[in-house]
Order: C-alpha cells, then sequence, then structure tokens
C-alpha cells in the first residue's frame, strides 16, 4: 500500500471511527455528515450520500448527503434480492456494463440518474444496513484500485457504526416502551392498593383517610431519616396495609362508643396478626413490609401486642409505623376519645419516650413537622391534615424544647 494511501486510510479512520460515542450522542447525523464530506474530500467527488436501510419499507434513505438540492435525491425503494448481485462491502462501478443482473438493474438506473458512479452495499455480518454512494471525481481522473480497497476499509467502518447506531436506538427504544410499561403496572398497583385502604377505613366512620394519613407520616419520618427512595416506598405500602386485618373485624367493635368488653378488645387486636396473615401472601419487591404491618401496635418496652417484642427486636421501620399509627390515632376523633390537640400530642409523645417510642425517631418526626411549620419542605405531609388552629410559635418552642432533650 503507498504512502499517499496509508495517510488517507488513517485520516479517514479517524473520523468514522465513531464506535460507543456515536451510539449515544444526540448529534450522531451531524457527525455522519461530517464523515460523508470528508470521504468525499478525499476522493474528489461532487456528489455524494450515505444511505440507511429502512426494513420495514424496503426503501434506503439518505441519512447524508452533499452536492444535491432538498428534493433532488430520492429515497430508493428495492427488495433485498437487488443487492445479491453485488459483494458486500465492495465497491461497485455503476457505469459500463458491470453488474448487469435484471435485479440490481433497476436500481443501478436510478442511481445512475441521479448521478453517481460508485455504489457499495453495507452489510454487518448477514444484514444489510445501507448503502454509501459517490458521484465521479471532478477532476474526471478514474477511481483506481487503491481508491475502491480503501473504500472497502470505510465502508466496512461505516456499516458497522450504522449498526450499533441502530442497536443502541431499539435498545432505547425497548428501554422506553419497558418503563412505561413499569409505571403503567406500578401505577395500577398503588392505586390497587389505596383501593383496598379506602375499602379498610370505610368500615370505620371515625378513622376515613387513616390509611393514607399513616402512610405520609411515614414517608416524611422515613425521607428525614435519609432512607432510599426504594426503602421509602416499600414503608409507604406498609402504612397503606396496617391496617387491613380490620377487613374481618365487626363493624359495632370498629364503631363502639361504649368501653370495649375483654372478648372485644381481643378482637380489635387481633387485625394486627390477620394484617400479617394477608400481606405475607403477597411478594412485595421491599424489605421488612409484612413484619412492619405486623408489629404497628408493638412497644419498646415489650407491653405491645401481638408479639410483645421490645425495641431490640424492632426494625426501624415498624419503629417510624408505630409512632405514625399512634400520632394519627392521637389527632383524631375516635368513638371511645375525642382527639388531643397538636400541643396535647406532641407532649404525650415525650411521656412515651423509651417505652412504645424510639426517641430517634420521635426526633425524626419532631424535625419534619418544624420543618413544615417553617415552611422549610416543598411538600408539608403531617400539618395537611391536621386542626389549623393551633399557634404555631407556642408548638414551635415545644418541639425545640423536645429535639434539644432528644439530642442529650
Amino acid at each position: 500500500m503507498s504512502l499517499e494511501l496509508k495517510k488517507a486510510l488513517y485520516h479517514i479512520s479517524s473520523l468514522v471511527d465513531l464506535g460507543q460515542e456515536v451510539t449515544s450522542s444526540k448529534n450522531f447525523y451531524v457527525k455522519i455528515q461530517s464523515v460523508l464530506y470528508s470521504i468525499m474530500g478525499t476522493f474528489l467527488a461532487n456528489r455524494g450520500a450515505i444511505f440507511v436501510y429502512e426494513k420495514d419499507t424496503g426503501a434506503l434513505i439518505p441519512l447524508a448527503k452533499k452536492g444535491f438540492q432538498k428534493t433532488e435525491i430520492p429515497m430508493l425503494t428495492f427488495s433485498i434480492e437487488h443487492m445479491l448481485p453485488l459483494r458486500k462491502n465492495e465497491p461497485c462501478r455503476l457505469g459500463g456494463n458491470g453488474n448487469s443482473s435484471a435485479l440490481f438493474y433497476g436500481l443501478k438506473e436510478e442511481l445512475l440518474q441521479s448521478g453517481f458512479e460508485i455504489f457499495i452495499p453495507l452489510w454487518v455480518r448477514d444484514e444489510f444496513i445501507g448503502a454509501i454512494a459517490l458521484s465521479s471525481k471532478f477532476t474526471e481522473e478514474p477511481y483506481t484500485p487503491d481508491d475502491l480497497e480503501l473504500l472497502r476499509v470505510i465502508a466496512h467502518q461505516i456499516g458497522i457504526t450504522l449498526s450499533n447506531h441502530a442497536l443502541f436506538i431499539n435498545l432505547s427504544e425497548q428501554l422506553d416502551r419497558n418503563r412505561k410499561l413499569y409505571e403503567e403496572m406500578r401505577r395500577i398497583y398503588h392505586d390497587t392498593i389505596q383501593a383496598f385502604a379506602a375499602a379498610i377505613d370505610a368500615k370505620d366512620a371515625y378513622t376515613k383517610n387513616h390509611s393514607q394519613r399513616v402512610a405520609r407520616y411515614s414517608v416524611a419520618i422515613a425521607r428525614e431519616l435519609g432512607w432510599s427512595e426504594s426503602d421509602i416506598e416499600g414503608i409507604y405500602i406498609a402504612g397503606f396495609l396496617h391496617d387491613v386485618g380490620k377487613l374481618v373485624v365487626n363493624n359495632e367493635v370498629l364503631n363502639k362508643k361504649e368501653p370495649l368488653t375483654n372478648q372485644e378488645w381481643h378482637e380489635l387486636r387481633s387485625h394486627s396478626s390477620v394484617s400479617y396473615k394477608i400481606s405475607s401472601k403477597i411478594k412485595f419487591p421491599w424489605k421488612d413490609v409484612v413484619k412492619m404491618i405486623k408489629h404497628h401496635h408493638e412497644r419498646l418496652d415489650g407491653n405491645g401486642y401481638p408479639d410483645s417484642l421490645t425495641g431490640a427486636d424492632l426494625s426501624e421501620g415498624a419503629k417510624i409505623l408505630i409512632l405514625a399509627d399512634s400520632f394519627d390515632a392521637m389527632t383524631t376523633d375516635r368513638p371511645y376519645k375525642p382527639r388531643l390537640e397538636l400541643r396535647e400530642a406532641l407532649e404525650e409523645l415525650k411521656k412515651c419516650l423509651g417505652t412504645q417510642f424510639e426517641p430517634r425517631i420521635v426526633a425524626a418526626f419532631c424535625r419534619v413537622l418544624d420543618k413544615e411549620i417553617k415552611g422549610e419542605l416543598p411538600e408539608p405531609h403531617i400539618l395537611p391534615h391536621l386542626d389549623e388552629g393551633f399557634d404555631p410559635s407556642i408548638i414551635s418552642e415545644i418541639l425545640q424544647a423536645l429535639i434539644e432533650e432528644l439530642s442529650e
């Protein structure tokens, strides 16, 4: 190979070996156009085009072109059999009597009418990808054997580039379809969970939207503690489903205004175990959801139910749910007990530190509530569900004192 040819090959290779960058670049078409300009400059061609093959329509579509008016170069429609007389990635001279097969003749005439002299079909393995077409040189010199050899090498490189880009586009489209399908399935999943929670809350006339509030409080606390978004979604689901066992509890027991009998208390408390039995049949994609649901009425001191666990045996998620569920119960009217004011509820949290509630969880809850009062969070999760009649300054003082006590 001559020194001039080696230099030309090096120069073209640096342009057409686009590799991984081309598969992901938004400037793919601009780069392909630049490659075409370099090829035409190297061979002094007046006109040129790089075509991509569209399988669905059987058309060669110009991906890049030069030397034509906008509407001058048409798309070339043909069957794949038109390429069979040509050798893969080998330059074909369109003039003269070469390649006069009837299969190729119609496409050859279209190419000649468009002013092309050289045509190179691009193949990668056994797949037809596209083509390169060049006009004669403006010097009127013929294409030499060295020119054709260089074009063959270039054709191989461009074929791989176009194939990689097509694979990248197909993969991106498939990923996008899968993402949309996942989001749709996730939406349906969440809608189903929320509808289920609404059915639970509907049994108790005094706790409408209780499950939704517990879920939102739990999310706020978990996010303050630095949980990952995936784990936050898990506790969100646990919050919605923690009372699913109430579906089997008698309505008269749930809505009874008088003190419950021992038997009625036993039936009411059974909902935690029933919630566990129901939720354990579901394969959740998040960790500890079933345990959080089962243990939302446990206490740190072991006096909770259904398993009388102590703080060491409870997950952080369960401790969050215990607090969220209890706080909502405190600040919501119940048939047997009117709701507490926010100030009173915070005092109750303080009173039960270390026995019912984990101090670290209470501290996180107080920080969230303090940020919401000060307007420091873009989307409040707790205050919108509370009575707006409280005095923020008084509550802030209590919160600050509680936060300081917890930090000691």
